[in-house]
C-alpha cells in the first residue's frame, strides 16, 4: 500500500479550492462578455464542483464520524451543507450571472 506525505490531501483541496476561485473570477468576471450567457450557465457545474470538493476535503478531519453511531448525524451534516452550497449557487451567483433566467436559457 503506498504511504501519503501528511498534509499532501490538505494541499490537493486548497489547490482545488483556489483553482475554483480562480476560474470563477476569470470566466465569471473578466471574461464574462466573451462567452454565451447559456454557456456560462452551464458550465458553472465545474466550478461548483471544485469548490464543494476543496470544502468538503478540507472540512473532513473536522467533521468525520468517531464511532458507528454517529454515521447518520454525519450524513445529515454533509448533505446540509452541500445543499447550503448548492442553494448558494443556484439562489445567489445564477441570478448574478443572468438576472432573466428563464430567458438565458432560451425557455
Amino acid at each position: 500500500m503506498a504511504t501519503v506525505k501528511n498534509g499532501t490531501g490538505k494541499k490537493v483541496y486548497w489547490i482545488l479550492l483556489i483553482l475554483s476561485l480562480v476560474i470563477g473570477f476569470i470566466f465569471y468576471g473578466a471574461l464574462k462578455d466573451q462567452f454565451s450567457v447559456q454557456f456560462l450557465i452551464f458550465s458553472s457545474g465545474i466550478p461548483f464542483f471544485l469548490f464543494v470538493t476543496g470544502v468538503f476535503g478540507l472540512l473532513w478531519p473536522v467533521i468525520k464520524p468517531a464511532g458507528d453511531e454517529v454515521y447518520i448525524s454525519h450524513a445529515l451534516l454533509i448533505g446540509l451543507l452541500f445543499i447550503i452550497l448548492f442553494f448558494i449557487h443556484v439562489w445567489i451567483l445564477l441570478p448574478h450571472i443572468c438576472p432573466n433566467f428563464d430567458g438565458c436559457l432560451g425557455v
